[in-house]
């Protein structure tokens, strides 16, 4: 039987605030459910990995490290909102989030000038081990994709775990999209499907 794993993708502070310009809608629709569904999920042996943004001050995604409006564009790149700073509440778990329950953790953007919304190419700090090598290790064929968001970090982690050559399985019902744009959620998808990843809804 192949081994499963399951990464919960940047379930932080900054993007459940409301009043900041990061925010998801329709999370809170999720939260309530997530601590149950990765309990249900250790029963069969799977393996919980967590992905952080952990940004340097300065970071080059920032707007502001050049001056710019936020969302303004710079190298033919969007500049984004200061964000998921390292070590402050904003990049920290919401506060309902069971951290017992996680096996392994990624950080994300942590090298101010290195940029990617994937979580494979980032390390855990402890072992300095980046996500496919952390997958491996545990023998994990099969990676299960939830959380945030799904136009950006949920599409770029699925997209390079297919290029790895693992199953991927993507749960609808268990992501949500920022949507700056109408058709953002539904292209997002069609990229997922487009590279074999099994949508699950």
């Amino acid at each position: 039987m192949k081994k499963e794993a399951m990464i919960v993708v940047d379930y932080q502070n900054d993007f459940a605030h409301s009043k900041w310009s990061l925010y998801v809608k329709g999370w809170e629709t999720l939260f309530p459910f997530i601590n149950s569904l990765i309990k249900e999920i250790k029963t069969r042996s799977w393996i919980i990995i967590t992905s952080q943004d952990w940004h340097p001050e300065n970071h080059i995604s920032f707007a502001a490290t050049y001056g710019l409006d936020d969302y303004s564009m710079k190298d033919w790149e969007l500049k984004w909102p200061k964000h998921c700073v390292a070590d402050t509440w904003w990049a920290d778990f919401l506060d309902w989030f069971d951290r017992d329950l996680v096996d392994r953790k990624v950080l994300k953007w942590f090298e101010e000038n290195l940029d990617s919304f994937s979580s494979f190419g980032w390390i855990e700090r402890e072992t300095q081990l980046n996500l496919d090598q952390i997958l491996k290790s545990h023998n994990a064929e099969i990676l299960h994709v939830v959380w945030l968001a799904t136009e950006y970090c949920d599409l770029a982690t699925v997209l390079d775990a297919r290029k790895l050559w693992y199953e991927v399985i993507v749960h609808t019902r268990w992501i949500s999209a920022v949507n700056v744009n109408p058709l953002d959620w539904e292209n997002a998808i069609r990229q997922m499907k487009e590279s074999w990843a099994i949508i699950l809804t």
